[in-house]
């Protein structure tokens, strides 16, 4: 077993979780490097974290669910994904993905004012997460990803002003890149395009604590274990464990922006109730929603 997988091994259940790996304070930044996928797992990778990441498809493919939309993957794909976004990189089973995976907080990366309208971060769009590279330009991330590697690894004097340097760079050419937007990223199975319409309905109405499992089988027409079997299969995750992160970032978005009562937020953000709310919020993140409140507000 590999460093990854003891770290998946420790993070994943079969719930979507929040993703936690061991850093630095002064460097968060954990990089990955061609990692296997391993359609034989019984465990879905398949997680949230409040960290950007940068997933590069070297060799092989799989499918990309993320938020609410399909991408099949394949080589010298790249994926981008800003933090507290729902996503799962399920692989081929015949031919599974290598891939190499940066993930970093967005605190560790500062665009100088230089007198030009710019950001490392703009990449990272939900409008436009994939991106399908040439041969040339796959050649030139992953040049660049090998020299994360060897900074990351051989430790010598200063590798973590060299990864963050190699990091600028990496995402200055991935701001000059052409992304694809979801309606090109490929043709999608029957049972994807059916989910995409629940997801879409999900997405309407996760704040109402009436929303079940038995109640959108019935929107959709199909029987409950069906439905369930379906969800699963195609997204990846369970449908309480997906309706309780969504649940969970409109909970974090309403306490950080607004002076409304935990009890409130509880409430309109879909929650059976306040100690249910208050439960759930520090198994997931690790404190209370007012520890949350207090940290995040200005």
């Amino acid at each position: 077993m590999n460093l990854y997988d003891k770290k998946r091994e420790r993070c994943f259940t079969m719930e979507a979780v929040r993703e936690s790996h061991p850093f630095d304070p002064m460097f968060p930044l954990v990089y990955f490097h061609h990692m296997k996928g391993n359609p034989d797992e019984d465990v879905s990778f398949y997680h949230f974290h409040d960290w950007y990441e940068a997933v590069f498809v070297h060799e092989g493919g799989g499918t990309f669910f993320i938020d609410k939309d399909f991408y099949p993957m394949k080589k010298n794909d790249l994926y981008l994904i800003p933090g507290d976004i729902i996503h799962q990189a399920n692989p081929d089973s015949r031919d599974p993905f290598i891939c190499s995976v940066i993930l970093f907080h967005p605190g560790l990366i500062q665009s100088l004012e230089l007198g030009e309208f710019y950001s490392h971060l703009s990449p990272f769009s939900l409008q436009a997460p994939f991106y399908s590279l040439t041969e040339s330009q796959m050649g030139e991330f992953s040049s660049l990803l090998e020299k994360i590697q060897q900074e990351m690894t051989g430790k010598p004097a200063g590798y973590r002003h060299g990864v963050l340097s190699i990091l600028h760079w990496l995402l200055l050419l991935v701001s000059r890149l052409q992304p694809v937007l979801p309606e090109n990223s490929g043709k999608r199975s029957k049972s994807e395009a059916w989910m995409k319409e629940v997801l879409l309905y999900i997405d309407l109405h996760y704040t109402d604590s009436r929303l079940s499992l038995p109640v959108l089988a019935e929107q959709a027409l199909v029987s409950t274990e069906h439905f369930s079997r379906v969800f699963k299969r195609v997204t990846g995750f369970t449908l309480p464990s997906y309706l309780g992160v969504k649940r969970l970032f409109k909970a974090k978005e309403l306490l950080s922006q607004t002076d409304h009562p935990v009890s409130y937020i509880s409430d309109v953000c879909g929650y059976k109730s306040t100690s249910y709310f208050h439960s759930k919020f520090k198994e997931q993140l690790g404190c209370t929603p007012g520890d949350f409140r207090r940290r995040n507000r200005g």
